[in-house]
C-alpha cells in the first residue's frame, strides 16, 4: 500500500501528521511544497515526486494538501485509490465544482473549532465527513487520521 501525504500551505512535509503516518505505516511519500501558493505548481511538484507508480496511493491531504489531493484525483484518477482529507481548503477554489458523488473511497475529518477553513466547505461530503472536537491543525485527532487510513486500507485492499 502506497501512502502519499500532502501538507498544508503554512506547514512542511514532515510535521506531526507525517510522523504519525510514518510510525503507523512505514514509508510515506511527502513532497515538499513549502512556499508554493499556486495549485498548478504544487500539482506539478507532486506529480514529479510520485512519477508513474504501478500502484495507486491512499492520499492524506491536510488543508491546502486536501485541496491538492482532490485536484490530483481529478487530473490523475488512476493514481488515487482513496482519500483522507483533513480540513480540506476547498474555499480556495470557490468556483470549482467538485464531483463529490464520484470520488474513490473518501473520509473527511474536520474540526468543529476550525478558524482557518470553515466547516461548511466539508459538509458536501455528507456521510463521509467526521466532525471532531478540534481546531484546524487536528493535533488532537491524529488517531482519527490513522484510523481513517486503516479503514480505507481495509475497504480498498480486501
Amino acid at each position: 500500500m502506497n501512502i502519499l501525504f500532502l501538507h498544508g500551505l503554512e506547514t512542511g512535509p514532515h510535521g506531526n501528521k507525517y510522523q504519525a503516518l510514518k510510525k503507523a505505516f512505514g514509508k510515506i511519500i511527502a513532497p515538499d511544497c513549502s512556499g508554493m501558493n499556486n495549485e498548478k505548481e504544487r500539482l506539478d511538484k507532486i506529480q514529479l515526486e510520485i512519477g508513474s507508480s504501478d500502484e495507486p496511493f491512499i492520499v492524506v491531504g491536510s488543508s491546502m494538501g486536501g485541496l491538492m489531493a482532490l485536484l490530483l484525483q481529478m487530473e490523475h484518477p488512476e493514481q488515487v485509490a482513496g482519500l483522507v482529507l483533513c480540513a480540506p481548503a476547498l474555499q480556495r477554489q470557490p468556483d470549482h465544482i467538485f464531483d463529490f458523488e464520484n470520488l474513490p473511497p473518501t473520509i473527511v475529518i474536520h474540526g468543529i473549532n476550525d478558524e482557518v477553513v470553515p466547516l461548511e466547505v466539508s459538509r458536501p461530503f455528507g456521510s463521509r465527513l467526521i466532525i471532531v472536537a478540534d481546531d484546524h491543525r487536528l493535533s488532537n485527532s491524529i488517531d482519527k487520521i490513522i484510523q481513517a487510513v486503516n479503514t480505507l486500507k481495509q475497504e480498498i485492499y480486501s
